[in-house]
């Protein structure tokens, strides 16, 4: 199963009709297209991207399947959005959603940095709620990708382990080939689960 595949199955199990979603780097839109999807026609979606032409992409993405109502685009950077004392919202979220890297099809050199992710994962688990997930996938094979990644493994390997879950998804990759992205997965454990 692919990576992207793996996140919208994880989507599917988290979110419910009526949550709140943040796509922390909308990209594209695919993955805000799918938490509008799940969360319904009372949940919203906050999608935050630093580009104009990714959240032109994922504003024509949810306008053609007639979502774009469940949708707020924010053009924005990550970490300072996400880092407001007082978030835009006053529900927790049930997902958040993490791709690290440069928007495809646009400039290789406007890619997302270790110092702003960081600030900004950490500011995503203040606004996750208890049952919440939180799915960052790391492109490793651009200059900067593997400092990235490096960076996002070193900081789920300092949370505290009696309270959040930190798995990672890495596919195989053969010899010669650039390095497959990486996912991880970071949920909040019960309380008393250990």
């Amino acid at each position: 199963m692919r990576l992207t595949q793996k996140v919208h199955q994880l989507l599917e199990e988290a979110l419910r009709s009526g949550d709140l979603a943040i796509d922390a780097t909308a990209g594209n839109g695919h993955d805000t297209l799918k938490m509008a999807s799940l969360v319904g026609s009372t949940g919203k979606v906050v999608a935050i991207d630093v580009q104009e032409a990714a959240i032109a992409s994922t504003r024509s993405r949810v306008e053609a399947d007639g979502l774009a109502d469940r949708v707020r685009l924010v053009p924005a950077d990550h970490a300072t959005f996400l880092g407001k004392p007082n978030f835009p919202t006053n529900r927790r979220a049930g997902a958040i959603v993490f791709n690290l890297g440069y928007l495809p099809g646009s400039d290789k050199e406007i890619t997302t940095r270790p110092e702003s992710t960081i600030e900004a994962l950490s500011a995503g688990l203040r606004l996750l709620r208890p049952d919440g997930v939180l799915l960052v996938t790391a492109y490793r094979g651009h200059p900067g990708g593997l400092a990235e990644a490096t960076a996002v493994e070193t900081w789920g390997c300092s949370l505290d382990p009696a309270v959040w879950s930190v798995h990672c998804h890495e596919p195989s990759s053969s010899p010669g080939a650039s390095l497959p992205p990486i996912l991880w997965v970071i949920r909040r454990l019960p309380p008393n689960s250990v």
